[in-house]
């Protein structure tokens, strides 16, 4: 379940926003009051991984952008700051935004994909309104990874969208040309021997 950290008037800084502690949450910034949600289980993080890893692997292999992790907020035209899963920003959009990888702020912008892994404490709702951000603010192509149902919901707007299985493909599209990742790859259990 997420909480609301309610500060009436308060008008949060990125300053004030990298300054949160390094607990037991994740914050992002909706409406103009921090949204604290519980940091997430082995299994969310493990497909948070595995799909990050390949998709810095593609883009660094392509020189085509960066690749972020949970961590990195971005700045939506509506002042909300979220801050997707995974995400990647092309090379083009890095440079016309003067941002360069050693940067210590926030990306003034949504990512170009927005990779959401879902975790139980997630509403339909919450998901929708990350999904009209993204898009409002320059996102060509979101995942939503659902983990229980081991499928993806690819959106190349917010209320366009196709069910991809196990047995399909997360790809790139126009946004990540030639990048292909099985889904049932997220979900694999750890072969040891």
């Amino acid at each position: 379940m997420n909480a609301v950290v309610n500060a009436p008037g308060k008008i949060w800084t990125e300053d004030e926003l990298q300054a949160l502690p390094g607990d037991d949450f994740s914050y992002e910034l909706v409406e103009g009051e921090l949204v604290m949600s519980p940091k997430n289980d082995s299994f969310h993080s493990t497909i948070c991984v595995r799909l990050t890893v390949a998709l810095q692997a593609f883009a660094i292999a392509g020189r085509l952008g960066a690749v972020f992790g949970p961590e990195m907020g971005f700045w939506m035209k509506n002042r909300n700051c979220r801050a997707p899963d995974a995400s990647f920003v092309a090379r083009a959009r890095l440079a016309e935004m003067g941002f360069s990888p050693s940067a210590r702020k926030f990306f003034p912008g949504a990512p170009d994909l927005a990779v959401e892994v879902l975790s139980p404490s997630n509403s339909r709702r919450e998901m929708d309104a990350k999904l009209v951000d993204f898009f409002d603010s320059g996102t060509q192509l979101a995942w939503l990874i659902d983990p229980e149902a081991r499928r993806a919901e690819v959106y190349r707007s917010p209320v366009h969208r196709s069910l991809v299985t196990s047995e399909g493909f997360l790809d790139g599209e126009a946004v990540l040309p030639g990048f292909r990742y099985l889904i049932a790859n997220l979900f694999k259990e750890w072969d040891w021997d």
